[in-house]
């Protein structure tokens, strides 16, 4: 017998069903898919709306820019041990209601910010505690879907997640900076109820499906979280598919994340500084759905190691100290370098056994961001030396090449991620 993923090649000369070009209706078309996408893009929109309304809060009632900087940079805190154990905790449960009860949680804690004169400690303290619900959030959406949809569907439907939270995040970000400008309680608000939208249509329109951990085989948290960290260690598919992400996020989110001081360098203003950030997500947008679209996905897969150094070259170009068109043109470059982000990912969500995916998917979430920022801050501390913004991210470009150079070295084969695939497959049941 064969399933939707594995149908007959048609006329001689086509490819055979499983490596034709995506549709995104196969995901669209899929009433769970469809509202999954749509709950995360209410629920990434809150978050992002979040970070600006609460850091402008702070600075209205304090007047300092330091705690308002570091209202925004204390969501990030979650990722330097929490997350990981919250991803042990995750795969304890159904993966839907906890993207349920997260998306509550965030509303609830939300609504505390809304009390008048509130002290900013406590409001610090409440800005972490939502930030550190997202790590679990993150990965019981990663296995959620994982669970609606398989095979390239699966790879389509996280391109659409890509392109859907760089959306909202802009969205998220422009609507959050309108809104507090006029009344940050009015975003708060609206922020709570984007996250209390987001819980229902995923309680209401994501089917239930129990943990594939049984509750008598649970062990000490802190043990599992070790598990799942050994898993990412031990297996050469999902530690080298997961160095391959860190390494291309630590290099693309340089122009963003520098956008400031290159706006300076080239005597611009904060409008020079949002341009430089709107064309890198643009860039990726519109790659990542282009690349998942219309290439298939034996191509796509082939094409990864490659397109691999697209941003490494990228960056390396920066050595020739361009105008803002030139820099543009680098911002778009990096955007678009994530194009093979997707497939990646998708890669890394197949070769996770069941009930394992949260607390692989939280570490790799962890080493992520922390490469990210990691990445951001010594670029920004170099040329906060004195070293011109332009020389700072053309050596990082170099690097990062040879980064990539030892990281697709030692990349998995074909048969190596197929074998991986099938083992993380759930047994299927004896034909009767």
């Amino acid at each position: 017998m064969s399933d939707e993923n594995t149908k007959a090649a048609g006329p001689v000369g086509d490819p055979p069903e499983a490596d034709r070009r995506p549709r995104f209706s196969d995901v669209f078309g899929d009433r769970e898919a469809a509202a999954y996408l749509g709950a995360f893009c209410l629920s990434n929109a809150g978050a992002m709306l979040n970070r600006v309304a609460v850091t402008y809060l702070v600075w209205e009632r304090t007047d300092s820019s330091a705690l308002a900087v570091a209202s925004f940079a204390i969501s990030f805190a979650p990722y330097l041990g929490l997350a990981q154990v919250l991803g042990a905790v995750v795969d304890r449960y159904a993966y839907r209601n906890v993207m349920v009860a997260c998306d509550i949680l965030r509303a609830a804690l939300i609504a505390l910010l809304l009390i008048p004169g509130m002290p900013v400690p406590a409001m610090m303290a409440v800005v972490f505690a939502v930030a550190a619900v997202q790590p679990a959030y993150n990965a019981a959406r990663t296995a959620t879907l994982a669970q609606i949809l398989t095979g390239d569907r699966l790879s389509t439907a996280i391109a659409l997640t890509f392109s859907v939270a760089a959306v909202a995040q802009i969205v998220g970000y422009l609507a959050g900076g309108l809104l507090s400008s006029i009344d940050p309680y009015t975003a708060l608000t609206v922020n709570a109820v984007l996250f209390a939208v987001s819980a229902v249509a995923v309680a209401a329109l994501v089917r239930f499906r129990p943990s594939a951990n049984k509750r008598e085989e649970r062990r000490h948290v802190l043990s599992e979280t070790a598990d799942g960290l050994r898993m990412l260690r031990d297996s050469k598919v999902l530690r080298t598919v997961s160095f391959g992400i860190w390494g291309l996020f630590a290099l693309t989110a340089v122009p963003e994340g520098v956008a400031v001081l290159w706006a300076a360098h080239l005597h611009g203003d904060s409008t020079t500084q949002g341009l430089i950030m709107a064309v890198d997500a643009a860039g990726a947008v519109v790659a990542t759905l282009v690349f998942t679209r219309f290439v298939r996905p034996s191509v796509r897969d082939r094409l990864i190691r490659p397109l691999a150094f697209l941003g490494p070259i990228v960056l390396a170009s920066a050595l020739l100290d361009p105008p803002l068109a030139g820099v543009l043109v680098i911002a778009v470059g990096a955007g678009v370098a994530n194009m093979i982000m997707a497939p990646m990912n998708a890669t890394l969500a197949q070769c996770i056994p069941e009930g394992w995916r949260g607390r692989v998917v939280a570490a790799v979430n962890s080493g992520l961001q922390l490469s990210q920022g990691a990445a951001i801050a010594a670029v920004g501390l170099v040329a906060e030396l004195g070293v011109p913004v332009p020389y700072v991210v053309g050596v990082w470009g170099l690097v990062g090449f040879a980064i990539h150079a030892l990281i697709t070295r030692g990349w998995p084969s074909s048969e190596e991620i197929a074998a991986a695939k099938a083992a993380s497959a759930p047994p299927q049941p004896a034909a009767s």
